[in-house]
């Protein structure tokens, strides 16, 4: 038998279910309900059979006298030590019974247990998971209809014992227990009191954007006019229809990439893919051609049309003629830095004179990015290029220089790490980024105090992301390291590389048993953390537009390319082809923050929606004081109602946005009651709210910062002037 299996999402709640639930059994008069526990098996691993039992401890979330119960011999294979349940009656899995739930227990060594649909086979198995804690009830619900939905349930097997890999020793005697087996439309959750305090104030939002690497340039060239300001207004505009429902998703940062000449050289480039060379704005003979990247320039355009607040110019590769080896990537070699040690002023020099360029078009240049996820050896595949601390300090003074002399507002940014772990700690090439390069006692790579070095620090939500663990943990860590140098925060490119998030997290179990809005769902969970634990004042996406690959389904993309000619469900045409464009999931759920929650907004205290698998919540103030924008991620299979209130000022009325399986960004019609907002099943909400019946909730506002009234820590913990750390007071932050 394959070990390899497919299994569908877990998702654990401690909350009590509701009278809707359809109960198989409880087990209270000693008896299974509407189940019987199968005989039918030859298993041999069983100390003592499955049987009801007494419940073997009385608290927490099961205080009931009976319960199902196996126990398994002491280094025990798996194989066919199954718990059986039939249902007496088969169902079939519909929405109103697609989410099996189930009390379960394990007296020792909490390891690996499954779950299977009608057989132990790898086709039937949908759950895999392991206990928290020894001689503990925990809850355990598990959609059924994402891979059964319309088929009939006959039996539910439990793999008790899953030694999965040898040696087989080591394994105690261990009892299993399950109760409470129900049948339900999905996870019966209380409602939410739900309240914000706008006093409570943490870090200001700069912008959302995404990055028209590389495809924007040919979509810019190749398609028409049609399906390109089709694009165009998906991810720049903030106009509504005539129903108040949002034409874009208002993005308020353009992310660019300033090309290194790869696509002069063709299949020379080292890059396979025609699709990811970039053109480059310098000959070799030092002059400029303002007309290239025609069609990056035309998005440009239409995000300088649109009011896009910021634009982030960015470099993969110094421009081929000044790196080692004349290529925009390593080249398969070992290299430590693609850039030829005397041409440090001349890369600095072309970055300088490209931010000046556009800022004399009328681009506001927010920052100039020299250098991308240094960490990577970037061999092939596309423009990068490795480097050491060393060599970004070296680069940064350089380009300091530059664009001191041409008097530009731009800052530095760097060092747009590939993972957030890279910024406080690792070892060997482009680690513990924030000590090398903010720390002044680093004398070799400090350049906090350039001019033009903006106070921030970089960093992308890559490999990061697979657990809840870690979608606090490490963002927390990059927050306290960032406070020590009262450095802000930017999350500057997120896609879903890596392997699936685990089903701990609220993930499917598979990229195979993902739906379109999983993933999407996902992105908004990862975005509330990037904002609430790293305390990111902006986020970004890779990429805007891309053509759909590989089953890797929306993984990669906010707008889909369908290339002309394609025929089947994804996309391998030639875009040079032209095609069409179409918006998706992760374009409408990006959206839900950045169409509301605009430069200038604060992130203020929220309480009663951090429940990492069920419901998520941010609030953010205008700068006016006025409106307050609350985005809501509700990660369970049923419906959550929440009622709203704040600490300070009257909540008058609100607007309500949705993304979910239906809607795609739409304003909900009708009144919105805050005593009783209902949140959809596996979707991101947005209310507008109006405060004190003074603001305009159709249209987000900007005026003059509100103060901040009282003095907190990054966690909104009530501080003293004495303490250490970061605080804000008065709006502003200060170092104590």
């Amino acid at each position: 038998m394959k070990r390899a299996l497919i299994f569908l999402s877990i998702i654990l709640f401690h909350v009590s279910f509701s009278a809707a639930q359809t109960v198989l059994a409880d087990f209270e008069d000693q008896t299974a309900g509407q189940l019987k526990i199968n005989k039918d098996y030859t298993g041999t691993l069983f100390s003592v059979k499955p049987r009801i039992m007494e419940n073997p401890s009385k608290s927490g979330l099961n205080t009931s006298n009976y319960c199902v119960g196996a126990t398994n011999k002491a280094d025990a294979d798996w194989y066919k030590n199954f718990l059986i349940l039939d249902l007496l009656t088969p169902v079939t899995i519909t929405d109103q019974n697609r989410v099996l739930t189930l009390l379960a227990y394990r007296s020792i060594q909490p390891k690996e247990m499954r779950i299977g649909f009608n057989t132990h086979e790898e086709s039937g198995q949908l759950y895999q998971g392991t206990l928290s804690n020894d001689a503990t009830w925990e809850r355990i619900s598990v959609d059924l209809g994402e891979r059964f939905y319309g088929q009939t349930l006959r039996s539910i097997y439990i793999i008790l014992s899953c030694n999965w890999s040898d040696p087989r020793s080591g394994w105690g005697e261990a009892t299993y227990c399950f109760d409470n087996i129900t049948l339900g439309a999905g996870e019966a959750l209380p409602n939410a009191q739900v309240s914000v305090n706008p006093a409570v104030q943490y870090q200001t939002i700069s912008d959302f954007g995404a990055s028209d690497c590389w495809t924007a340039d040919f979509v810019g060239r190749y398609f028409s006019d049609t399906q390109k300001k089709n694009a165009a207004q998906w991810l720049f505009s903030q106009e509504t229809d005539t129903d108040g429902n949002p034409l874009g998703i208002g993005l308020s940062c353009w992310r660019v990439n300033i090309g290194a000449g790869s696509s002069t050289q063709g299949a020379a480039s080292n890059i396979d893919d025609e699709t990811r060379r970039a053109d480059c704005f310098i000959n070799a003979d030092g002059t400029y051609d303002w007309s290239r990247q025609q069609g990056q320039q035309w998005f440009m355009q239409q995000a300088k049309h649109y009011g896009v607040d910021h634009f982030l110019l960015f470099s993969n590769s110094a421009p081929i003629y000044y790196t080692k080896n004349g290529k925009a990537n390593a080249g398969g070699q070992n290299i430590s830095c693609n850039l030829k040690d005397d041409c440090y002023d001349d890369f600095a020099e072309f970055l300088a004179t490209t931010t000046e360029h556009f800022a004399g078009e009328g681009y506001n240049i927010t920052y100039v990015d020299p250098v991308n996820e240094p960490r990577f050896d970037w061999k092939d595949g596309q423009e990068g290029s490795p480097w050491e601390n060393t060599n970004i300090a070296r680069l940064a003074r350089e380009l300091d220089k530059s664009i001191a002399k041409r008097h530009l507002t731009t800052k530095i940014l760097i060092p747009e790490a590939s993972s957030w772990d890279l910024l406080y700690s690792g070892s060997g090439r482009a680690s513990k980024q924030i000590e090398a390069f903010f720390n002044p006692n680093n004398t070799s790579t400090y350049v906090g105090d350039l001019p033009s070095m903006g106070k921030v620090v970089a960093g992308h939500s890559y490999w990061t992301f697979a657990n809840n663990a870690d979608l606090q943990n490490i963002r927390q860590s990059v927050a306290d390291a960032a406070a020590k140098y009262n450095l802000e925060v930017m999350q500057t490119e997120w896609s879903m590389l890596d392997a699936a998030p685990s089903t701990s997290a609220g993930f499917p179990a598979s990229y195979e048993a993902a739906t379109r809005m999983d993933i999407a769902l996902y992105m908004g969970k990862l975005i509330h953390c990037d904002l609430t634990f790293a305390g990111a004042s902006a986020w970004s996406y890779w990429t805007a537009m891309a053509q759909e690959k590989y089953s890797q389904k929306n993984r990669f993309y906010l707008i889909r390319i369908n290339a002309q000619g394609d025929t089947g469900d994804e996309s391998y045409g030639d875009i040079k082809q032209g095609g069409t464009l179409t918006a998706d999931k992760n374009l409408w759920v990006l959206g839900q923050y950045s169409r509301f929650i605009r430069p200038g907004y604060r992130r203020i205290a929220i309480d009663g929606a951090n429940e990492m698998n069920a419901l998520l919540g941010s609030a953010w103030l205008s700068p006016d004081g006025r409106q307050l924008v609350c985005v809501f991620v509700n990660m369970s299979r049923s419906m959550r109602r929440i009622d709203l209130s704040s600490a300070e000022g009257t909540l008058a009325g609100a607007c309500q946005y949705v993304t979910d399986s239906s809607n795609d960004l739409q304003r909900l019609k009708g009144t919105v009651d805050l005593s009783a907002v209902e949140l959809s099943p596996r979707s991101v909400t947005t209310l507008v709210v109006d405060i004190n019946g003074l603001a305009d909730i159709a249209s987000p506002s900007m005026q003059a910062a509100a103060p901040v009234s009282s003095l907190y820590d990054l966690q909104g913990r009530p501080a003293s002037e004495g303490a250490k750390g970061v605080y804000l007071k008065n709006g502003k932050k200060i170092i104590k």
